[in-house]
C-alpha cells in the first residue's frame, strides 16, 4: 500500500491543508501530481487506527478521488490520441483532406500491413 508507483496514495489521507472542509477547491499551488510519499506518510490513516467497517469517507476525500480519476482518464486519452497521432504518420495519405478517425485509423492500418505482407509473399524465393 505504500508503494508511490500508485497514482492513489493520497486518497487514504485525511484532508489536505488546501482543501476547504466543505467540498472546497484545491488551490492553485497544489496538484494531484505534487503528491509525495512524505506527505502521504504525514496525513495517513493507518488501517490498525480505525476499523474499516466504522469509517466513513468524506465528502472532500470523495472529490479527490474524483478529480484524481477525472486526471488519470485525461491522460489515457491524451496518450491514446498521440498512438493514434502516431499511427496516422505511418500510413499512407490517400489524398484525404481530412484526418482519417481512430476506426478508419485501424482499419487502414490492417489493410496496409496486409497489403506489406502480402508483397513479402509475393517476391521471388532465391
Amino acid at each position: 500500500m505504500e508503494n508511490p508507483e500508485y497514482g492513489y496514495l493520497y486518497m487514504l489521507t485525511t484532508q489536505h491543508p488546501s482543501v476547504n472542509s466543505d467540498w472546497g477547491s484545491l488551490s492553485s499551488a497544489s496538484s494531484y501530481d505534487s503528491y509525495s510519499e512524505e506527505n502521504y506518510q504525514q496525513n495517513c490513516v493507518s488501517p490498525d487506527n480505525i476499523e474499516r467497517s466504522k469509517t466513513r469517507v468524506t465528502p472532500v476525500v470523495l472529490r479527490k478521488r474524483r478529480l484524481a480519476a477525472n486526471a488519470r482518464e485525461r491522460r489515457r486519452m491524451q496518450n491514446l490520441n498521440q498512438a493514434f497521432d502516431r499511427l496516422r504518420t505511418f500510413l499512407p495519405q490517400l489524398g484525404q483532406d481530412r484526418q482519417l478517425s481512430k476506426y478508419e485509423t485501424l482499419q487502414m492500418a490492417q489493410t496496409y500491413i496486409t497489403a506489406l505482407y502480402d508483397l513479402l509473399d509475393a517476391r521471388p524465393q532465391h
